[in-house]
């Protein structure tokens, strides 16, 4: 090694990941969506990255995420024990995850083109991880600007951190999975006298009974014999 540094071009950093060890290592994407709070209209866009932003959060806030996560892991129990206690100022890794990816409500200064509506509308905007890297990096913004006094100050919270960290509460499937399981449609349907449930991307095979405890919504019946009049001839289906 000579210590040379080699600057890579712009294009490169935003590509499929492959163009050097660093990005197959670092790369991943996030997708941002946008939802119409008029009509639902949702617009999504994928953007590659190579770490993850995330604001310190108090961890006076509760968070389902938060103790799903901490109960894979005893080594993490045990940190928590210790740190965690009642203190407002702390906050956690778990907690920053969440509140990058929870809905957030756009100003009225921030209104975005709906293209069913046709005009601006205010809007919610999720941010979810569309792929995950072999390495995920996070950055904390530990620098917070004040617009008035015109400088910057460091934030000194106590962060909280896992040694093993279960991303699924964070994947954009996960995440677009939880707002279906709000209220969505399945469906059944029989091949070669087999049953299978559809439910989004996942398909299962069930059994008659639950089959028939389901609630009915749409049914359809497939004709068995289908008779044409011109020739009067029956054919089985």
């Amino acid at each position: 090694m000579n210590g040379v540094l080699v600057a890579l071009p712009c294009s490169m950093l935003v590509g499929s990941g492959d163009c050097c060890i660093a990005h197959r290592v670092f790369s991943g994407i996030l997708r941002s969506d946008v939802m119409c709070t008029s009509c639902g209209f949702t617009s999504t866009t994928y953007d590659p990255c190579v770490d993850i932003s995330l604001d310190l959060e108090p961890n006076h806030v509760g968070s389902a995420k938060a103790t799903s996560t901490k109960s894979n892991s005893s080594v993490n129990n045990e940190a928590d024990s210790r740190n965690s206690g009642q203190n407002p100022s702390i906050s956690t890794l778990v907690g920053c995850l969440d509140h990058f990816t929870r809905p957030e409500r756009l100003g009225s200064d921030q209104k975005f083109f709906c293209q069913q509506c046709q005009v601006r509308q205010e809007s919610l905007k999720q941010m979810s991880i569309r792929k995950l890297p072999l390495v995920s990096c996070f950055h904390i913004k530990r620098f917070e600007h004040s617009p008035i006094r015109k400088m910057s100050r460091k934030i000194d919270r106590y962060l909280q951190f896992p040694f093993s960290l279960d991303m699924a509460p964070y994947l954009s499937s996960s995440i677009l999975r939880s707002k279906l399981d709000a209220g969505h449609y399945v469906t059944y349907l029989r091949l070669s006298n087999q049953w299978y449930k559809c439910d989004d991307a996942w398909i299962t095979q069930v059994n008659d009974d639950i089959v028939r405890a389901a609630q009915g919504y749409m049914m359809f019946y497939v004709q068995k014999m289908l008779y044409y009049r011109a020739s009067e001839r029956t054919v089985a289906t």
